[in-house]
């Protein structure tokens, strides 16, 4: 075979190829889906708040595989997906968040499906071995309503914010403290916070945010304090101190994530 030839044959396999690939693209590309009822979702979704929703997609008829994947979590022994009248034809668990469908079973050219669930918890308490500490973990990353997949591409997905209830508390606390002579403390407390001491953390802002009168402070609901606001201030800041250096030198420390299994 002669180098034109060569050259022929390699130009008709690149030229079908790319045909190959703008076809499948077209074919994912094709399909649809959307939510129906409601047609809009919140952006922002409380820790545990149930959801419901449901969504149609549609144009997947040269498709093979659609694959949908949620962040919520089943409430009770609910399943999480709802395919109506399709029900029967769904060989995957509905009560797992992600269900892989194939499209050879499916009757129709189009299909809704009711998703429903709780959004996820963005809190986990780990007890610190030895020591009566226990450090908190906030999963601040985007969770999604649903992300839908036909042949290894996503066509649609739509993300929610989750919010952390023990984070917003101590965000909002943290605000109220508008004085500059804070601003040292609220340093402190927001590292606590952040490497996991967030009880800790949220009673020191809460006590921060009493002060309102010089001359008269209870601290921690137990010691009255009658002085002025800066000496106040200074007995806050060593209390903050004193509970920092016994944290790092009574056996408890911050969680390394990057030595998590």
């Amino acid at each position: 075979m002669n180098k034109n030839k060569i050259k022929f044959v390699v130009i008709n396999v690149i030229v079908i190829i790319v045909i190959i690939s703008n076809t499948m693209i077209g074919i994912s590309s094709a399909t649809r889906a959307e939510p129906i009822n409601p047609e809009k979702l919140p952006i922002q979704v409380n820790e545990g708040e149930p959801v419901s929703f449901i969504i149609q997609i549609e144009d997947y008829s040269d498709a093979r595989i659609i694959t949908i994947d949620t962040s919520l979590i089943g409430i009770d022994n609910n399943p999480i997906y709802d395919f109506g009248d399709l029900n029967p034809s769904i060989t995957e668990s509905r009560y797992n968040s992600t269900i892989i469908l194939d499209v050879s079973s499916l009757p129709l050219k189009e299909f809704k499906v009711s998703i429903s669930g709780r959004a996820p918890m963005g809190e986990t308490r780990i007890p610190i071995p030895n020591t009566n500490i226990i450090v908190s973990k906030l999963d601040k990353a985007t969770k999604k309503y649903y992300e839908v997949i036909v042949d290894k591409k996503t066509i649609n997905i739509k993300p929610f914010e989750l919010i952390i209830k023990s984070n917003e508390e101590f965000t909002k606390t943290i605000d109220k403290l508008q004085w500059k002579e804070f601003d040292g403390i609220k340093k402190e407390s927001m590292k606590m916070f952040n490497n996991g001491l967030t009880s800790e953390a949220q009673n020191i802002v809460n006590e921060l945010v009493k002060i309102n009168i010089p001359n008269n402070l209870l601290l921690f609901w137990i010691f009255r304090i009658d002085n002025n606001l800066l000496l106040n201030i200074i007995v806050v800041g060593f209390t903050i101190f004193g509970f920092i250096i016994g944290f790092k030198y009574a056996g408890g420390k911050p969680i390394d994530e990057g030595n998590e299994d």
